[in-house]
């Protein structure tokens, strides 16, 4: 004979599965973004590392961030200083903007062998503030390269704020001929990590200043500094990939 507080137990229990069936915002709390993940990616992320999954041109990347939606927001979106932040762009404009489309040029410049090479390419853009950005290749040296970023909040347990977000990146690319396409693809696919590193380095740097110092012009001087210094050095020819 069940006892009643066995039952009042059971009770409670088939209520909660009841509730995280039907209410996604309840839901999330068992089945987060992060819950969601391989056993293996979910103990490479909380560690600090990049995880990148897929192959010949199709990649998800993820890495966890000890920040908020907001301030990864503000990161991804500063579309106009990618260049002082993210080591392998050494430009990055707003080209134009509408109120539900913005189009960013930005040139990226690689090592390879003894040459350096540069890819030009233009993405139209297109937001869900604080969620999801989506891009699409419009022209450029690179004939595909289009996908989306999502940022996701992490709590740390079930009914737990969240203190951590997710940011995660979906891309499609393709070069603009097979000759040397392993090449390509390996070198993308560094660049990836190397560029979610960059982001949550320029996400933690962001969190240490002042709002004054959170200005435009005052947070991007060390960068001008650096990258220029970069950029002196071993000068090498260069050539427009791939």
């Amino acid at each position: 004979m069940v006892r009643l507080t066995e039952f009042s137990l059971l009770a409670a229990a088939l209520t909660i599965g009841l509730l995280a069936s039907t209410d996604p915002a309840y839901a999330q709390l068992f089945d987060s973004a992060l819950d969601r993940l391989s056993p293996v990616e979910r103990a490479e992320l909380r560690t600090g590392n990049v995880t990148i999954t897929g192959d010949r041109g199709r990649y998800t990347a993820r890495i966890l961030l000890d920040s908020t939606p907001e301030a990864a927001w503000v990161v991804l979106t500063d579309y106009a200083n990618f260049s002082r932040f993210i080591p392998s762009v050494i430009s990055s404009r707003i080209v134009n903007q509408t109120e539900t489309e913005k189009v960013i040029e930005q040139v990226d410049e690689r090592s390879l062998l003894l040459v350096k090479v540069r890819s030009r390419v233009r993405l139209a853009i297109t937001e869900t503030p604080q969620q999801r950005i989506n891009f699409r290749r419009i022209q450029g040296d690179v004939p595909k390269l289009d996908g989306y970023w999502l940022i996701e909040p992490i709590a740390p347990y079930a009914g737990a704020a969240s203190n951590q977000v997710m940011v995660s990146q979906f891309v499609e690319v393709k070069p603009s001929s097979n000759f040397g396409a392993d090449v390509f693809y390996n070198i993308f696919k560094q660049a990836l990590r190397e560029n979610l590193l960059a982001i949550r380095r320029e996400a933690d740097r962001r969190k240490l200043l002042t709002p004054r110092q959170n200005a435009p012009e005052a947070s991007l001087t060390p960068y001008r500094v650096a990258n220029q210094s970069m950029r002196a050095d071993n000068r090498k020819p260069l050539l427009n990939w791939p």
